[in-house]
Formats: C-alpha cells, sequence, structure tokens
C-alpha cells in the first residue's frame, strides 16, 4: 500500500492550524503541526521522511520568522515548501520567492487551491541528493552549520549572527554565481531593498571580515551588475 506523503505545517495560529491539518487529511496528507519557529528549527536536521512543509509568513517569532525556516528548509532539508500568509503586497510575494519557496498562497485560502499548489510543489520537485539528511553546507574546507550557526575551517570556527547566517546561506548555497544585491536584501530582511540602501553591502561586510579570520582561500568578490560572487581564490585568478 503506498504511503500518504507526509506534510508538516508550521504555523502558531493553533486554531488555523487544526482545521488545516484536518482538511489535509481528509484529502490524503499525512499531516502534523509545529506550533513555534523554535521547534521547527529543531526539527529541520531530522525531516528525512517529510514531503513538504506549509510555512506561515508571519510566525511573530523576533528571532526567526517564516522567511528564516523557508531558507533553511530549502538549504538544509531540500524539500518543497508552500508560504501562507495574509499579506497581499507584492514585496511579501517577492520576498517569500527569494527565500526560496515553491508555491504561496494567500490567507483565507481557497482549499482547491491549496491543495492544487501541493501538489504542483510535491510534482515538480527534483530528486534529492544523497546528502539531504545533512544540515551542513560547505565549499571547499570551509563548513557552514545552519543550526549551530557557525562557519569552520578545520579546528577553527567563529560564530554568526542570525543575517550573518542568512546571508551565508545564500553565498554557500549558489558559490560560483553572481548573487543580486536586492536577492540578497530580501532574502535577509523579508521585503525589498529600498533605494540607495547599503544594507546588503554592510552585511557582506561583515560575513567577509569572519570569512577571512578562517580562511584565505575563499573570497566574497563584487560584480559588475551590483552583485557579489562566493569564489576560490584560485577560480577568482583565473576569471580574471
Amino acid at each position: 500500500m503506498k504511503s500518504k506523503p507526509k506534510v508538516v505545517v508550521i504555523e502558531d495560529d493553533i486554531v488555523f492550524a487544526n482545521l488545516l491539518e484536518l482538511s489535509l487529511r481528509n484529502n490524503g496528507y499525512d499531516a502534523y503541526i509545529i506550533a513555534t519557529a523554535k521547534e521547527a528549527i529543531d526539527f529541520i536536521p531530522a525531516s528525512k521522511g517529510v514531503d513538504l512543509f506549509i510555512v506561515d509568513y508571519d510566525l511573530g517569532d523576533v528571532k526567526s520568522n517564516g522567511l528564516d525556516l523557508c531558507r533553511k528548509i530549502k538549504a538544509y532539508a531540500h524539500k518543497p515548501v508552500v508560504m501562507l500568509t495574509g499579506e497581499t503586497s507584492t514585496d511579501t510575494t517577492v520576498a517569500c520567492l527569494y527565500a526560496g519557496a515553491d508555491q504561496y498562497v494567500l490567507k483565507p485560502y481557497d482549499l482547491k487551491e491549496l491543495l492544487a499548489r501541493i501538489h504542483s510543489a510535491l510534482h515538480n520537485q527534483p530528486k534529492p541528493s544523497k546528502d539531504t539528511s545533512s544540515h551542513k553546507l560547505s565549499v571547499n574546507d570551509v563548513e557552514l552549520d545552519g543550526m549551530a550557526r557557525t562557519l569552520s575551517c578545520g579546528p577553527t570556527s567563529v560564530k554568526l549572527t542570525e543575517r550573518e547566517l542568512a546571508v551565508a546561506e545564500v553565498l554557500f548555497a549558489n558559490h560560483n554565481t553572481e548573487i543580486k544585491r536586492d536577492y540578497i536584501y530580501s532574502a535577509v530582511y523579508g521585503h525589498q531593498m529600498k533605494a540607495f540602501s547599503r544594507a546588503a553591502d554592510i552585511l557582506i561586510a561583515r560575513f567577509r571580515k569572519k570569512l577571512r579570520e578562517i580562511s584565505d582561500d575563499l573570497l566574497i568578490l563584487p560584480t559588475r551588475s551590483a552583485g557579489y560572487i562566493l569564489v576560490s581564490k584560485s577560480n577568482a585568478q583565473v576569471e580574471k
């Protein structure tokens, strides 16, 4: 007998979450609820059996919001994410997509639409890599541990702030690829970058300083089209 797809709902409105869980179970899904961002962060490394996450955009947690969780799920669990939100602005939609969401549904949702988007996210998901259970990202000898918020190379490590970690996750997950400044900003702050804002550049500078403390092999270089790229020193020399 074919097992039901397992869906985890991360939602702090318990009444809403219970109704959603019931709807999913009545439509052929094995659904479970996680009520806080902290519980979700602890759960992500052990989420190998989960097929899809439904994440509320506004969890009301000061340290970790729905965008933070979406980034962590995509970076470490490699599972599809459907974001739920009551925000109708384009900025919110863009922020969710920048964070890696596969689908985006407005509250109050139409159940038929939500089920269709869940189906689409599940069936359009690429095959996972062999190391989908890992909660670490690495480039060359430098390792990023998102759960511990550390950056290490051999025996040397440094601690990252939550926002430095968000920048690191974007760069490590896309190393050797140009990342635009507005993408970095939206991934960290959850909305589009304002004109003339230097917030992304300041965060990059802070993370670059910590990266230099543990490794002289990886470089964060500015690009000609208002972005950054994480490369090894040897690749940077070849590109010149």
